[in-house]
């Protein structure tokens, strides 16, 4: 009884209600997410609805959190400890102490294998949508279905893996043989990734009946309209020939593609961005959630593809470190920054376009430069910059420079 005492009071809301939500058109809305979301279930069978209900009405009833729904931002500016954003939809300003940056990413839609021109082809998600439609009973009636990875992914525009395609088309394909066991299902791929602890469903798919047939890259496999029929021909690189195939449904295993507004948040929060447009942590294993700079973290999508349980566990890391810069009263500063002399400066600008953090401008009244204490990280590139010689590093002035030379 005690167990069930807490679990019930665990489960309870426990924030009041919140007072609204945000739209642009200033319309208060019951909530922001779908009932029934595009992926019903995880690989191991457990409900996605749940777990997304929950966090809604927890967001809704919590005193603390304000929602933009549909934002758009204008711009970022400050630095750790003060950001000042400003939106544009709805024309709103606030500051904060740090920033998350959870954008997500896309979906990539195909535009190869005749997809959109005929309705028999569809991404896994479409079939998902199929799968747990009580109202499409004609799915168990199915004579054959080829699915096909890779579409989007590892070539030359988005040469990366979106890693989640491989375990998608596991378990719709497991999913269509437990609803139709006499349904021939084909997976033609390069190859399957189930990385981590997911090879028991490859290993589960092949005792149910699936059908793996590799390709090789190059030798992609050819849809084509037969008639009334979906013609599919196939070059197996394991059997050295070519399979036929005449599938009710063509399955394509759509990737993932980077959110397309991360050039221009990546430009405002002055944080880096690698070759595929996805958020580049400071440090792959030292620092994977921070930026380089200082109060802005990243999780999800954004960083790169990923499962729901890597997302959910980075941002429970991005979270933890970011209520490391909340919980302070005051951020100390590096004791190593850059430091004018005015009366040498003559404001070329020249230290302003070399600063990597951004942490110099001019002062337009005085004619000189002014260091951002704050987001100084010490490199000592504008000291070495500066023809006048009017940026000093602390700790590493010329003169103790020239001492310590002499002294040698």
């Amino acid at each position: 009884k005690d167990k069930a005492a807490r679990r019930k009071k665990a489960d309870a809301p426990p924030y009041p209600k919140a007072d609204r939500y945000y739209r642009p058109d200033e319309v208060e809305v019951p909530g922001f997410l779908p009932d029934l979301p595009d992926v019903r279930k995880t690989l191991t069978g457990a409900e996605t609805a749940p777990l997304l209900n929950s966090l809604r009405d927890r967001i809704d009833q919590h005193p603390h959190i304000t929602l933009y729904l549909d934002a758009v931002i204008k711009g970022i500016s400050g630095y750790v400890g003060n950001f000042h954003t400003e939106l544009e939809t709805p024309a709103v300003e606030f500051t904060h102490g740090a920033v998350i940056v959870a954008t997500g990413a896309s979906v990539y839609e195909p535009t190869e294998y005749l997809y959109g021109e005929d309705d028999r082809i569809l991404t896994q998600r479409e079939l998902e949508k199929l799968l747990n439609d009580s109202t499409r009973p004609e799915l168990g009636g199915l004579t054959s279905v080829l699915m096909i990875q890779c579409v989007g992914s590892r070539r030359d525009d988005h040469p990366y893996c979106s890693r989640v395609c491989c375990s998608h088309a596991l378990k719709n394909a497991i999913r269509l043989k437990e609803l139709s066991p006499r349904t021939s299902v084909y997976v033609a791929y390069r190859d399957i990734r189930t990385y981590g602890l997911r090879e028991p469903y490859y290993q589960k798919a092949r005792e149910k009946g699936v059908i793996f047939v590799r390709f090789e890259e190059g030798d992609e496999p050819q849809v084509a309209q037969d008639g009334k029929k979906l013609f599919v021909r196939i070059k197996d690189s394991l059997l050295r020939s070519s399979i036929e195939l005449n599938p009710d449904l063509v399955v394509l295993s759509a990737g993932i593609a980077p959110n397309p507004d991360n050039k221009v948040l990546s430009q405002m929060l002055k944080v880096p961005l690698d070759e595929d447009a996805y958020f580049l942590e400071a440090h792959i294993k030292l620092r994977p959630v921070d930026f380089a700079t200082d109060g802005v973290f990243v999780c999800g999508l954004a960083h790169y593809p990923k499962d729901t349980t890597e997302s959910v566990a980075q941002a429970r890391a991005a979270a933890g470190r970011a209520g490391t810069v909340l919980s302070k009263d005051e951020i100390k500063a590096e004791g190593k920054v850059s430091a004018i002399r005015e009366e040498w400066c003559s404001g070329c600008g020249a230290c302003v376009e070399v600063c990597a953090y951004n942490a110099i401008e001019l002062d337009e009244v005085k004619g000189t430069a002014v260091v951002n204490e704050a987001l100084c990280k010490g490199c000592g590139a504008c000291a070495a910059t500066c023809r006048a010689s009017a940026i000093d590093l602390k700790g590493f002035r010329n003169e103790m420079i020239l001492s310590a030379l002499s002294a040698l």
